[in-house]
């Protein structure tokens, strides 16, 4: 009856202290917990750098090949945001301005500034803010877009972005 006893009270030991430590285990994430051996999902992620559009649907519609056939997002370490969009190789309008992480969600970037749409005319510039919910940091190197009321609140657009490693932020424009 004691061998039982003991048995009891031995086991639970036995299986707290071969207890996994939780944490972020992708060694790019901006808080990786090389102690960590089981991924519990709280991986973040810089965003700094520039990322291509690999897709842009609004409204299940995509937007590539319209307008424009090339987006690429700088994103610098100080809060500003620009954008670049080609036709054919050549730069159709561009936009700048800072984004801002919100306090309360560090998924929703808040982004206002200028964009720039016509080229024959490049100072005339229409002041613009959006609301960006970053519905999906996957890795490092991808990301997607939710764009809150943008243009009308009943509209949906998407953006899939992966970052660039042929570009760097001394490209811009």
């Amino acid at each position: 009856m004691k061998k039982i006893l003991y048995l009891f009270l031995v086991l639970p030991l036995l299986f707290s202290s071969c207890a996994k430590e939780e944490g972020c285990t992708d060694s790019q994430a901006t808080n990786y917990n090389s102690d960590a051996e089981e991924d519990d999902g709280t991986c973040t992620y810089d965003i700094t750098g520039v990322w291509t559009t690999t897709s842009a649907m609004l409204n299940g519609v995509e937007q590539l090949g319209g307008l424009i056939d090339t987006d690429l997002t700088y994103i610098w370490d100080n809060g500003d945001l620009g954008a670049e969009g080609y036709k054919s190789g050549v730069m159709v309008n561009y936009s700048i301005g800072t984004a801002v992480l919100t306090a309360g969600d560090p998924n929703v970037l808040v982004w206002s500034g200028d964009v720039y749409a016509d080229q024959t005319q490049p100072n005339l510039s229409v002041p613009l803010s959006l609301t960006v919910n970053i519905d999906k940091l996957t890795n490092a190197n991808n990301m997607t877009w939710r764009y809150v009321n943008y243009p009308t609140t009943s509209d949906t657009y998407v953006k899939t972005l992966v970052r660039c490693t042929t570009c760097s932020l001394n490209d811009w424009k």
